[in-house]
């Protein structure tokens, strides 16, 4: 039984150009691989390579420090020609491990060895996840081990979010279709190491043939169940999907863990289980390149590192101008400043759109006080009152209206008839507040 939460809208998915197109490799090996140490969201991780050095596939050339990052590993082999600042995914620039690939990709030799799920426990679990330098692959890039450790002995239920709800954006979709037998192993050995009764793999009903592979499988497995929803923006949120599939809902300011549930991104999952059953860190994973710009839509298996502007080649380029290009989604995405900018561990897709496409931005115009910011507000905020007391300064009336528990969905703007940048605003208004920088 599935349950609804508050708010959300229904944005057209866009989703046709690739959602048929299977995983492919890239023709060649990226000639150039750009690692940034700035792909964990607690920080930046610490070289341990430096230029001349020889690396080869799968070798750690970061580490986490105690005061975060995520290791990172060479995604292909050659070798480090500097370690120097370049663009960045999130927006500016960022120290990075540039390796020129000799095109081989030669295996390290020390990677650890496979283990079975009759040798799995938690701490074997958090140690693998550690080394292999896997973060949150939906987006927020957090540790997972960290997460695995919040999480242990205090859930009930495991939720696999493979929702998917951001329009355009298919590389969750195929890696379920054609990975779901590892995405299974991965929810048994979670909720084995984590204590969890439950493991809920939650898609939409629209994903139909990525449904009807995953029944077939479950068909006799007493462990793992799929739910399947309704599609409905933000869905993949982790406080609505735990009250879609649990009917439990989040406190403000808490997590899902205050309700005994834990969610995984179905990548990150997927990374998981490949770092713990055959020793392999976390050096590719699936994007899609799309957009009514692009030449030839497809979905990649593509090394960690590899510059856009690569992927966009092995996409056929651009049929035309490109308005806006973003890293992500349209509802959520940023925007990328630069094609030589890297995939990184976080990032799921790069969307090209057109001037048809795009939703042409504004300044906004007067509010109407048509109230459909406030009905689409999965948080149960009110955008427009939170935007007035921001341009009149009104700390108390600011504070009293919660801005700190926007998710960033998007929602508020995208529903807005007078185009108002309300999502924008209130992320503002949220940053003021917790910096202290608003005057009373």
């Amino acid at each position: 039984m599935t349950h609804s939460f508050f708010g959300g809208v229904f944005p057209a998915t866009r989703k046709e150009s690739t959602r048929r197109k299977p995983l492919n490799l890239l023709s060649e090996s990226p000639r150039e691989i750009i690692l940034p140490l700035s792909m964990s969201a607690d920080g930046p991780s610490i070289p341990l390579v430096r230029p001349g050095d020889r690396v080869r596939l799968g070798q750690p050339v970061a580490r986490w420090s105690e005061t975060g990052g995520a290791a990172a590993h060479a995604s292909v082999s050659g070798k480090v020609t500097a370690v120097e600042d370049r663009p960045h995914p999130w927006g500016g620039s960022s120290p990075a491990i540039v390796i020129r690939s000799d095109g081989q990709d030669t295996p390290w030799e020390g990677s650890p060895d496979p283990l079975t799920l009759r040798e799995a426990n938690l701490t074997l679990l958090i140690e693998r996840v550690q080394q292999a330098g896997i973060v949150g692959m939906g987006g927020a890039a957090y540790p997972a081990w960290k997460k695995l450790d919040q999480a242990a002995g205090r859930v009930d239920t495991l939720i696999i979010n493979a929702a998917e709800c951001e329009p355009y954006v298919t590389a969750d979709h195929r890696l379920l279709l054609e990975r779901a037998k590892y995405v299974i192993q991965g929810g048994e050995l979670l909720a084995r190491c984590l204590g969890a009764s439950h493991v809920v793999l939650v898609t939409e009903g629209d994903k139909l043939n990525a449904v009807e592979s995953l029944e077939r499988r479950l068909r006799r497995n007493k462990l793992v169940r799929l739910c399947t929803v309704r599609t409905r923006y933000p869905l993949g949120a982790e406080k609505q999907i735990v009250q879609t599939v649990t009917g439990r809902e989040v406190p403000p300011g808490g997590s899902p863990l205050d309700v005994k549930c834990v969610v995984f991104n179905l990548a990150t999952v997927f990374a998981m289980q490949d770092a713990f059953f055959q020793g392999r860190p976390l050096t590719h994973r699936v994007v899609t390149v799309t957009g009514g710009a692009v030449t030839r839509p497809r979905n990649l298996w593509v090394p960690i590192g590899t510059p856009w502007r690569t992927l966009l080649e092995a996409c056929g380029g651009l049929r035309e101008e490109a308005e806006l290009l973003l890293t992500g989604g349209p509802m959520m995405g940023v925007r990328l400043a630069s094609l030589d900018a890297p995939v990184i561990k976080s990032t799921n897709s790069l969307v090209c759109l057109t001037t048809f496409e795009r939703k042409p931005e504004s300044t906004g115009s007067v509010c109407i006080r048509c109230g459909k910011c406030v009905e689409s507000c999965p948080m149960h905020l009110a955008p427009t009152f939170i935007r007035q007391a921001l341009k009149s300064s009104d700390q108390t009336a600011l504070v009293k209206l919660h801005p700190e528990d926007c998710n960033g969905c998007g929602c508020c703007s995208f529903i807005c008839p007078a185009q108002i940048p309300l999502v924008e605003m209130v992320s503002q208004a949220k940053a003021l507040l917790e910096k202290g920088e608003m005057a009373p």
